[in-house]
């Protein structure tokens, strides 16, 4: 059975796509879709559309949960966000300071799961 999942990016100052410091900050959206044997069959791409938008976090797991994901990954995100995430099923795992390439791979072989909440200082609102 195949698995979609989501990485959440940013550009950082070399123009190179990392995992997004904060979920609700990411500028795109990289959508896998593997197969069984954790081949990538499919990528997609896709623009936030609420980037920049205060508390667009919250109300990003309805935007993904359409791309029939199973698990997304960020570099962090607020309780809020989370728990949207899991009363849609989604898994949450934190990869934060990772490229989106090594994220992938690090997925696919197993080595990166688990959600660790946001560390930086800013308004309840994470």
């Amino acid at each position: 059975m195949n698995q979609r999942l989501v990485i959440a990016t940013e550009e950082n100052n070399n123009g190179h796509q990392i995992v997004a410091e904060h979920f609700g900050r990411s500028s795109k959206f990289y959508v896998y879709e593997l197969d069984a044997d954790k081949n990538i069959i499919r990528e997609e791409i896709y623009f936030n559309p609420l980037a920049g938008e205060h508390s667009g976090s919250c109300q990003l797991p309805g935007y993904l949960k359409q791309f029939n994901v199973e698990a997304v990954i960020a570099g962090g995100m607020g309780q809020k966000a989370v728990n949207n995430f899991h009363l849609s099923g989604i898994d949450v795992i934190t990869a934060p300071g990772l490229s989106c390439k090594d994220a992938l791979n690090l997925f696919i072989e197993g080595k990166l799961s688990g959600y660790e909440s946001c560390k930086h200082d800013h308004h309840s609102n994470c």
